[in-house]
């Protein structure tokens, strides 16, 4: 088995974990909120529904950026989510979108480009093995954060704030703009 092939085993693995701790989520439980308690920003609001689209809009990045020749910019995901958001089903069309174009960007890729230096969001570079080792570890991460939150949080009607102005909020200085 070579590296990469052992790099698509785990974006496989950690993938399906994260499907698995998606399965079943139906709108009000992706909408519940975890209450902020403390000072750190989570890269979400705490819902499920935003997380999945940190996760998505991640995978299209990081693919743009180390394999697209930075064929998308955060504006472009930003636009992207302004079309559906809140949809529950779209969020995760989107995350499903996002794993593809993850995954198709490095189809070709062998062992020997592993070391190769591509870009990162926030300007500096970094080798590919890195990138895809952080979207493997990023898929469990956050598939973990999915099922806590279904264990401890009561669903909810109200709408989660928009993940496109959470990107324009965050993401609006970064050299990937």
């Amino acid at each position: 088995m070579t590296n990469v092939e052992l790099l698509r085993q785990e974006a496989d693995f950690a993938y399906g974990e994260l499907e698995t701790a998606l399965d079943g989520v139906d709108e009000r439980q992706a909408w519940a909120k975890l209450p902020n308690l403390g000072p750190d920003y989570l890269h979400t609001d705490a819902t499920i529904y935003g997380i999945t689209l940190h996760i998505a809009s991640t995978k299209f990045m990081y693919a743009s950026l180390s394999f697209n020749d930075s064929e998308l910019r955060w504006r472009d995901i930003a636009e992207r989510l302004d079309a559906f958001e809140p949809g529950w089903q779209a969020a995760l069309g989107f995350l499903r979108e996002g794993h593809e174009y993850w995954m198709r960007s490095w189809a070709e890729l062998d062992d020997e480009a592993l070391l190769q230096e591509v870009p990162h969001f926030s300007g500096r570079v970094w080798p590919i093995w890195q990138s895809i080792r952080t979207m493997n570890h990023h898929d469990a991460w956050h598939g973990g954060q999915i099922v806590m939150l279904r264990y401890g949080v009561a669903e909810s009607g109200q709408k989660p704030e928009s993940v496109a102005e959470d990107i324009r909020e965050h993401c609006v200085n970064l050299p990937s703009w």
